[in-house]
Formats: C-alpha cells, structure tokens, sequence
C-alpha cells in the first residue's frame, strides 16, 4: 500500500512539473525567468500613466498623441534620474516602482475601476495599450535632443508661447484653440469676500497673466494662481458687492497641447501625427531604436 501511494505521489509531482520541464527543453529558461525587453517595460509603463493624464473618452488618436508626449517626458526624465547615457540605456533602467520619483501617477487596476466602474474597465485599458502600442517607440525631439513637453486640460482660446517659461522653452509657440471655449471647464467663476483687490501688471500674448500686486506682494500668475486655487492664470479680478470676483478662462498653465483641442481635432479626423505638429510643430517625431534614435520617414 505504501509503495502505491509512493507511486501515485511521484507521478504527481511529474504531472506539475512537466509544463516547466517543457519550457526548459525549449526555450533554456524556466517559465518566469525570462526578462520582458526594455522596450515592452517602456510601453506598459506609457500604457498606465496614460489615463492618468487625459480622458480616456476621447478619441484614440488623442490618446495616440498623448502617449507620444508621456514616453518623451518619461525617458527624459528616466536620463536623468538613472543617469544613463542614451535613450536606450534609460529605457532598459525603467522600472514601475521609480514611476512615482520620476514624477508620474500610474493607473491600478483598482484606480481603473473607481474611474470607469468595472464593467468599463477592462474597455479602457485596452484602448490606453493600443495607444500606447501603435505609437511604440515614438518620441519628440529638437535636433535628437528630447524636449521636456508640457500640456494641459484646456487653453483660454490659444496656448502659450513657450518663452514665458524660460529660454530653454522657446521650441514651444502659441497655437490657436478657439474651440476649448466649449469646453466645460474653459470659464470658472470665484468670489473671495475678505481679499484684496489684485491689481494684473502684465499678461502675455495668450492672455495669462505675468505678474499680479496684491497689496505690498508682488506675484507671478502661475503663483497667485496655486495660493488661491485657481482654475488658470488666465483671470480678471474686480470688487462686487459680495468681495473681489475672479473669472478665469481655461483649466491648467497654458504652455504646449490643450487635451480638449487634442480631443476635437482627433474627432475631426486628424492623426496623432497632425495633433502633434499643431501644437509642438518645432519638434520632430522619431523612432526610438536600440541605436539611439532614428527619424521617422513615414
């Protein structure tokens, strides 16, 4: 009896082993040990902070270009915080638990199902991979060199020129977004009671305001904009009966993509290609290869 129950044992444990056994006989390696290539790693990581950044109820093509914005960001910032030599050597040095030091959010399967609600989860996913997928390997550079690549919800009718950031940023010019007028969030409507009336002393050409004097204090927009929660630094301030009433057009900085233009033009019918150039349009998008990089004929 106890021989049977030897036997009945050992052809067990044949049974679970043999798909590894296989494995090994065809490929040299055990199941799991092999190492994803770092450009897969590179795209799944796109795939996750994808939704994170912008609505996943636009169009693909927005989404498209989009993902193109997230791995030029990741793999510049990726140079640095790994402090590797090429583009390749960073993308091999990512790894998931860094994306938070790099400075992105990634979306979990529970964030997922809080967004979307799990009957919807699993559709949007996919559509954030395919994203991420059909533009595997796209970048945007000056001269081979990536771009830090700003963005935001929605312009106050024209994004801005790059110049108000620094001279680092004069890649960056100002394109026309009439339409985000439309949008939900493009007027917002605030009542502080016990503030001072702001006095604006500039604006650039966009219409955001520079430089704002609140009393004795002297901000920047973007400045006065975060101390009181604002939607944009693109505002007027004026005294009402119920305090000083600020109406701010727009939802984010103003600098490089507006989503909600992004959006239209993907509904319109225009590619990833096209959304990219209207609004980056001194940058030039290229194939990231093992070599480095090489430009994109297509």
């Amino acid at each position: 009896m106890r021989e049977k129950i030897k036997t009945a044992a050992s052809i067990l444990i044949i049974l679970i082993l043999l798909p590894y056994v296989a494995v090994v006989l065809c490929t040299g390696e055990l199941a799991g040990g092999q190492t994803e290539p770092a450009e897969g790693n590179l795209e799944r990581c796109v795939a996750q902070i994808l939704p994170m950044q912008i609505s996943v109820t636009y169009e693909t093509e927005a989404l498209k270009a989009q993902a193109v914005v997230i791995r030029t960001n990741l793999l510049r910032a990726a140079m640095e915080y790994y402090e590797a030599a090429d583009w390749q050597q960073a993308a091999e040095a990512i790894r998931e638990e860094d994306l938070a030091a790099l400075g992105f959010t990634v979306c979990t399967e529970g964030e997922a199902e809080k967004l979307w609600s799990y009957e919807n989860r699993q559709r949007y996913l996919e559509k954030c991979r395919t994203a991420a997928e059909e533009t595997a390997g796209q970048v945007l550079a000056l001269e081979g060199e990536l771009k830090d690549l700003p963005y935001h919800a929605v312009s106050a009718g024209k994004t801005r020129e790059g110049g108000a950031l620094g001279e680092g940023y004069t890649y960056l010019t100002s394109a026309d977004c009439a339409g985000d007028v439309e949008s939900a969030d493009y007027l917002q409507i605030f009542y502080f009671p016990e503030l001072e009336l702001p006095v604006i002393e500039s604006r650039d050409s966009a219409g955001y305001v520079l430089t704002v004097r609140l009393g004795d204090e002297t901000l920047t927009g973007e400045a006065f904009r975060f101390r009181y929660e604002l939607n944009s630094s693109c505002f007027t301030a004026e005294e009402t009966d119920q305090g000083v009433r600020i109406v701010t057009r727009g939802l984010g900085h103003g600098f490089g993509m507006s989503l909600y233009t992004a959006g239209r033009m993907a509904l319109e019918g225009r590619t990833y290609r096209e959304i990219l150039s209207y609004f980056y349009k001194n940058l030039d998008c290229i194939s990231f290869t093992e070599n480095g990089y090489a430009r994109d004929s297509t």
